[in-house]
């Protein structure tokens, strides 16, 4: 539970790169990584990184990160409750969004985390614009299966 209150659910471990290392990954989860090249960029033709290329083509706006770190907290929120669905309401997650931008500015104090979320933002935009470029985007197959005995 410690994970959805205090944000640690949009870490990705300790950076292991020779500039970075030892610092934490804030805000690099590969689930907010997917959602956003997913829902951003590759959902639809009407896309909002379609629709408005000038807006995401370099960098994702911050907005959109919170928006989407936002939806994974309703969806760990979901996860856990004990209710079947949790809704996803402005008056309710409107303080979580606010906390994630606040997130956001508080790694904007430090050099080496602002410059790794700006970094994120921008290999998420040029992920993303690739998608869009060269569509569709195909996922090499897993070879994943169940078992329904």
């Amino acid at each position: 539970m410690d994970s959805l209150h205090h944000g640690v659910f949009l870490r990705d471990g300790i950076d292991e790169n020779t500039n970075c290392q030892g610092y934490t990954n804030n805000l690099a989860h590969p689930a907010l990584a997917g959602l956003i090249i997913d829902f951003f960029y590759t959902s639809s033709s009407s896309s909002l990184g379609k629709l408005f290329p000038e807006v995401f083509s370099a960098e994702v706006p911050r907005v959109a990160v919170a928006i989407a770190a936002t939806a994974l907290k309703v969806i760990l929120d979901e996860m856990v409750s004990s209710q079947s669905e949790v809704n996803f309401r402005v008056s309710t997650y409107t303080p979580v969004y606010l906390e994630i931008l606040g997130l956001m500015k508080k790694c904007d104090t430090s050099v080496i985390h602002a410059e790794k979320t700006k970094s994120l933002r921008i290999n998420w935009a040029t992920l993303g614009s690739c998608a869009v470029e060269h569509e569709p985007v195909t996922m090499a197959a897993t070879g994943f299966d169940v078992d329904l005995d």
